[in-house]
């Protein structure tokens, strides 16, 4: 089964920082904030022999969690507007 780690990577900084987004209904648009930051993000695919280590070394790169939030924050802004 093909695993993107961009998706795991998003979700979890996504997670991590929802409460900066209080204005945003979650159950409405989180779908809709994952898919727009993956259309914008490269995906990442780990060959069947990677260790954990190269997933976690991956997971855990301040440079990608970073550029993670600031398109989560883009795309809050397009998505989540006030009803």
């Amino acid at each position: 089964m093909l695993e993107n780690h961009t998706e795991h990577l998003i979700r979890e900084v996504l997670s991590e920082n929802k409460q900066m987004y209080p204005s945003c209904n979650w159950a409405k648009w989180e779908d809709d904030v994952i898919q727009t930051v993956l259309n914008k993000m490269p995906p990442k695919y780990f060959l069947s022999t990677s260790d954990d280590a190269e997933r976690l070394a991956y997971k855990y790169d301040k440079r990608l969690r970073m550029d993670a939030l600031i398109k989560i924050t883009e795309a809050v802004s397009e998505i989540c507007v006030e009803e």
